[in-house]
């Protein structure tokens, strides 16, 4: 199998104690077993792209018609004889349209996989366990959003005074001119948002299922194994997908850069090399930049790369290609991967490297929506985007967050409630402590007074303007030097926003065995819907953290 299957502790990282992970488990396999046997009632309707609950009952009805017309009087039956040909016929169209072979003709086995996937809490999913699902329907979530009111502080609408003369004010109502106050104004739009299909596939080969006969069920770990990747795939879709349907933010465009040269401090010999970079998306990177083709002279030289032009939605993760001396552009390979707006190389290019991919821009996909970052450092909605293009500062611990909360507080009045880093922005957050002190972080200490703890981990971080300690974490797939900073929910009571986004779609967790047509047993998962970003302008993200 491709996917190592995760143990019971991975699935279920937030139990506490050893008797929970075993417990759980075992409620696990019999959900998951569950969902194969009530699968025997269900089809697969690739119209609506979703499971149709006991479609095959249809053969049932007709067990029931026949022992029906056995066992009534005759001058009885005849008299509802027409009521029983009417529903053989409409049961005679159900068989015909929903059997082993049609609708489609290889034949389906569909069961629900929902109950068994909310039993697992991974905790390489951090975003995908804490986001709302709801049931969709059709192809798109269409929506309607009030964003602002007056005197709201939000929106762009202005603010108004409600002070009048009664004697005297004038309002024009349609027509009419009433002696009343001031009518309030506000700020609105309609977002569409479409549904996208994701699926993965597993097989085990005969051989190996029944070589684990009284050792291991294998086919239930390619299940399971399946399921976890199909965990980890959406966790990614969610963090950095990126589509360029209608109403999705779109590919992102080419940085532009400018190269140098010192003629010290390297082992660059003289020559003419060519020189490209390309910003890094989640699931691939934009088409090259400019090539300002350095010139280098002597042996012991260096080349510096500055990125001038950041495009819109770059997460500040770029790819460096250089020729070798003398190489065209399309003959510059891949050299190294860098965060912020530049990077110097001392070594002479290596040209073991992938090729640069040229004008092909692969930053975004038709078959996508879009996921946090992207939404996040796209200027039309994000609340907050800020690239640092430098290192956390250690004379003012956490003043990048701060100014983070304080600009989403004035400008929306949010309050986040969690701050998502990659490894090495986690690390730097908590080297923190080393070198300065401040109030500003939340440091557990544990121990059992014999000093077998070593080191400073930060959980949180104060929010000056609102008091409110944010949830301080890593995940595990973040790209590096991006800091996503999220507020779940809005701070506005009877808003109709339970979440400030959801996963919403007409097909949930969805798996299908497909019919054996050679040696192995074949599987897929399957899900139909997109994540809805209600409320983006609450949130914010920090990028080019070095």
């Amino acid at each position: 199998m491709p996917t190592a299957v995760p143990s019971p502790t991975e699935m279920f990282s937030d139990a506490t104690t050893a008797t929970e992970v075993a417990t759980r488990f075992e409620d696990y396999k019999a959900t998951l077993a569950k969902s194969h046997t009530g699968a025997e009632h269900d089809i697969f309707d690739p119209s609506t792209k979703t499971i149709v609950k006991g479609a095959r009952a249809a053969n049932a009805t007709a067990e029931h018609i026949a022992n029906i017309t056995k066992s009534v009087p005759s001058e009885v039956l005849a008299s509802i004889q027409g009521e029983l040909d009417a529903l053989k016929a409409v049961e005679a169209d159900l068989a015909k349209d929903w059997t082993l072979t049609n609708p489609n003709a290889t034949g389906l086995v569909p069961y629900d996989l929902e109950a068994p996937a909310k039993l697992l809490v991974p905790r390489l999913t951090p975003l995908r366990n804490v986001i709302p699902r709801e049931k969709g329907q059709g192809t798109a979530r269409q929506f309607k959003r009030i964003t602002g009111w007056s005197n709201s502080g939000v929106g762009g609408v202005a603010d108004q005074s409600a002070f009048m003369n009664s004697d005297t004010v004038q309002t024009s109502f349609g027509s009419l001119a009433l002696r009343r106050g001031a009518k309030i104004a506000y700020a609105s739009d309609n977002k569409s948002v479409i549904y996208k299909e994701q699926s993965l596939s597993d097989q085990v080969n005969w051989s190996a299922q029944f070589a684990g006969q009284g050792f291991q069920d294998i086919r239930s770990l390619s299940q399971t194994a399946l399921l976890w990747a199909t965990f980890g795939a959406e966790e990614r879709s969610l963090l950095y997908g990126r589509g360029t349907d209608t109403g999705f933010v779109g590919a992102v465009s080419a940085p532009v850069i400018s190269s140098s040269t010192a003629t010290t401090g390297g082992t660059i010999a003289a020559g003419t090399y060519a020189i490209v970079v390309t910003a890094k998306t989640g699931f691939g990177e934009t088409a090259v930049s400019n090539n300002p083709s350095q010139v280098t002279t002597g042996a012991t030289s260096t080349i510096t790369v500055n990125v001038t032009t950041e495009p819109a939605g770059s997460l500040g993760v770029y790819n460096l290609y250089v020729s070798q001396a003398g190489g065209a552009v399309g003959t510059a390979t891949f050299q190294t991967q860098f965060v912020g707006n530049t990077i110097t190389i001392t070594a002479p290019p290596s040209n073991t490297g992938a090729v640069n991919p040229g004008a092909t821009n692969t930053s975004a996909s038709a078959a996508a929506y879009d996921g946090f970052l992207t939404v996040q450092a796209d200027p039309n909605q994000t609340g907050y985007f800020k690239r640092l293009n430098a290192a956390l500062s250690t004379v003012n611990p956490g003043a990048e967050f701060q100014a983070a909360f304080l600009s989403l507080y004035q400008s929306v009045k949010a309050d986040p409630d969690d701050v998502l880093c990659d490894a090495s922005v986690m690390k730097e957050v908590g080297d923190l402590l080393k070198t300065a002190s401040s109030a500003n972080y939340r440091l557990n200490l544990n121990g059992d007074g014999h000093g077998h703890f070593l080191g400073t981990s930060i959980t949180g971080i104060e929010n000056q303007v609102t008091k409110k300690m944010v949830n301080l974490d890593v995940h595990p797939y973040m790209p590096q030097g991006n800091a996503l900073i999220r507020s779940r929910t809005l701070p506005v009571p009877d808003s109709e926003v339970n979440a400030t986004a959801a996963v919403i779609g007409p097909q949930d967790y969805m798996a299908v065995d497909w019919p054996v047509v050679q040696f192995t047993y074949d599987q897929s998962t399957y899900m139909y819907n997109a994540l809805v970003h209600y409320a983006p302008g609450w949130s914010g993200l920090i990028s080019n953290i070095l």
